[in-house]
């Protein structure tokens, strides 16, 4: 029954989790009051069924679901309001600085602010982020006067792309911008003493981590040792971070359970190994419960340090618990645990389970947790009447097959959101894990211990040659190109299907009732099949464009599409950088056609003939000109600037024998506070 009771619960918290996700796919909002009364309903169903194992657990999936739909909406309620609806060419912005970042030569700053010109007088209730060069003179707490240029929250380029809008509307961001050159000047802020926030001693003690590791390291070891230390990733070069990533070890930049892990554990290891040192307190005192206070004291301190990404929340979390359980002399490791990680975690920030971050980490966390808490656990149970021998073979076979599930398990995931699979990843981490966990983050420590004393220069200093392995461990199994698989997106459905498969089967494993995993299964599979990959792209901006035609094995863009819009395409669609040559195609004609199977698709930004155009097409495509009104006979499909201008990008699917399936991104995104189209928030 205790067995039966620790499912419920589980499942009740994949719920929660789909309800938080389900709320952002929803057409229009729902208020708190809509919710609560559903929740409200749920509770007095659960009383009445109480006596019944199937209404109840039903009803019981359901409240669960909705707590996730209404602790959405609480959070949408306290969001911001009255955005930016335009973009400000030439304005000028004061305001108090509350978070700085540095960029590679720049600076990243969050301003809360008091003016902007151009805007009536009133109370801002959003921050605005900024870009300036240099910004080394700055400070968190200072007041700032800058001329700039600000840009409302953008919607997705095009349906079916990352919406970065709606993490930054979340946190509080109603704006983003650049100042101009060095047109700006600073107050610098009062001196606080202890009535500092404690949000700015602590982005205070950040830079000046960074500004030693800037001392004592050079590029590229200083930007992986800042990730690593105080989750600024920043200054990670461009191609350091794509070897990470396609060799499998860009989860070492996240700073998540491995980091806290291994950071808490060495402090424990250390505090007890010292403790045990001295008989007469080792002998009267409970050593091991003061080394599992000190390493908890320890995470909140990294915590607070590395930035608190979702990563970091869960481990922290995480690893909260498990001291708590060792204090209490209780067993924490479970599934039981890494639900609650995830319910906090959710609580804080609904809109987490739509990212990567939170769905790689709890994935990889809920199968290794679910493995070493299972079969996995004789592995290690009798490992000190072992030999060493056997032992260091145990730990890297550990390694291999922890490389194994994490790797299967996060596939279609990493999959969906990167368009990429690093299967060498299995091997790169035999080599990192250990260089992580005996050399880098020892000092780690050791490092953040000695700086208050004028003494981290020694410690970045060993760390540096371990850096430099990672680095070139990267680089190697990045060139590897047969461990990199490159796969076309796929449907939504697919990924939450093969995802609600797996986590069921995970709570119900060894029970029949797990053999309902076959039904997400089934569904997942169903839509993969029905599903059709787009094959035009037209961004909102109304600048770029794709069009891929998989007969030719083709991807045509325009000349001047940016740098990052074509690598977001080209994960979108599968295409690796290798292939890039062969496969891309640029136009930089006035007038770009293209067949795509037996359909002919013209695109410009304005068509001198379009008579001639509909005339010679099945498809138009006019970027800066409405097309007139019924100028081309209905079996032509005219996308022109109006429509662009209105509906945001669009996404054509071409099918045989029947019309496109056209989808805009204001039909896609719902209505929400975060996305402009058009000069108007969508409410």
């Amino acid at each position: 029954m205790a067995v039966c009771r620790n499912s419920w619960i589980l499942c009740t918290v994949i719920f929660f989790g789909l309800g938080c996700g389900a709320y952002f796919s929803l057409p229009a909002r729902l208020t708190v009051e809509q919710t609560g009364l559903a929740v409200i309903l749920l509770l007095s169903g659960l009383w009445i069924s109480r006596r019944w194992i199937l209404p109840f657990f039903v009803i019981l999936l359901m409240t669960g679901f909705c707590s996730g739909l209404l602790i959405t909406s609480i959070h949408l309620e306290m969001a911001p309001s009255k955005l930016l609806t335009k973009t400000l060419y030439m304005t000028e912005i004061e305001g108090d600085i509350t978070l700085l970042e540095p960029r590679g030569g720049r600076m990243r700053m969050t301003v809360v602010p008091t003016r902007i010109a151009g805007l009536e007088d009133r109370a801002f209730d959003w921050k605005v982020r900024l870009s300036l060069p240099g910004g080394d003179g700055l400070a968190v707490g200072d007041r700032i006067v800058a001329n700039a240029r600000l840009f409302p929250l953008r919607a997705a380029s095009v349906p079916g792309d990352p919406d970065f809008s709606r993490g930054l509307y979340l946190d509080g961001i109603g704006a983003t911008g650049f100042v101009f050159g060095h047109q700006y000047r600073v107050a610098k802020a009062a001196d606080a003493g202890f009535l500092q926030p404690l949000s700015e001693r602590i982005e205070y003690l950040r830079l000046a981590i960074m500004g030693e590791i800037d001392r004592v390291l050079t590029w590229p070891e200083s930007g992986i040792a800042k990730a690593l230390i105080v989750g600024e990733r920043g200054d990670v070069g461009e191609e350091t971070a794509d070897d990470l990533r396609k060799s499998g070890l860009a989860h070492l930049l996240a700073i998540s359970g491995l980091h806290m892990g291994l950071l808490s554990g060495t402090v424990f290891f250390f505090l007890r190994f010292g403790l045990a040192a001295i008989p007469a307190v080792a002998l009267r005192f409970p050593i091991k419960k003061w080394a599992a206070i000190g390493a908890m004291a320890s995470a909140v301190i990294y915590l607070g340090l590395s930035g608190a990404s979702v990563p970091t929340q869960r481990a922290f979390i995480t690893l909260t618990i498990v001291w708590a359980a060792l204090l209490l002399d209780r067993r924490a490791i479970s599934l039981r645990l890494v639900a609650i990680a995830a319910l906090v975690v959710l609580i804080l920030r609904p809109d987490a389970v739509l990212g990567p971050s939170f769905q790689l980490s709890f994935a990889a966390v809920s199968v290794l947790v679910a493995f070493y808490d299972g079969p996995g656990r004789q592995w290690f149970e009798a490992s000190g009447d072992r030999s060493w021998a056997l032992r260091l073979w145990l730990f890297f076979a550990g390694l291999v097959m922890t490389g194994l599930l994490v790797t299967a398990v996060t596939a279609p995931i990493i999959g969906f959101h990167f368009g990429r699979i690093s299967m060498i990843g299995i091997v790169s981490n035999l080599i990192a894990i250990p260089v992580m966990a005996f050399w880098v983050m020892p000092l780690i420590v050791a490092t953040l211990v000695l700086m208050p004393f004028g003494a981290g220069a020694l410690p970045l200093w060993l760390m540096k040659p371990g850096l430099t392995l990672l680095i070139e461990t990267a680089g190697l199994a990045a060139d590897q190109a047969w461990g990199l698989w490159h796969v076309e997106q796929f449907s939504a459905v697919f990924a939450i299907g093969i995802m609600m498969a797996i986590a069921w089967w995970l709570v119900w494993r060894g029970s029949a009732i797990a053999r309902l995993a076959a039904i997400p299964l089934c569904v997942a599979i169903t839509a993969q099949i029905l599903y059709h990959p787009a094959d035009i792209l037209v961004s909102g901006d109304q600048e770029s464009w794709a069009i891929r035609d998989r007969q030719q094995n083709r991807l045509i863009l325009p000349e001047g599409i940016s740098d990052f819009q074509q690598s977001v395409w080209m994960a979108r669609f599968g295409i690796a950088d290798h292939d890039a040559d062969q496969i891309i195609e640029k136009c930089d004609a006035a007038v770009c056609s293209a067949m795509v199977g037996e359909q002919r698709v013209i695109v410009a930004n304005d068509f001198a003939n379009p008579f001639y155009a509909c005339r010679h097409a099945d498809m138009i495509i006019s970027l800066k000109r409405d097309m007139p009104r019924d100028i081309c006979t209905p079996y032509v499909t005219v996308i022109d600037d109006d429509r662009l201008w209105w509906q945001g990008g669009v996404s054509v699917s071409l099918r045989p024998g029947s019309a496109p399936v056209i989808e805009t991104v204001r039909e896609t995104s719902g209505t929400w506070p975060w996305i402009t189209i058009g000069g108007r928030v969508i409410k």
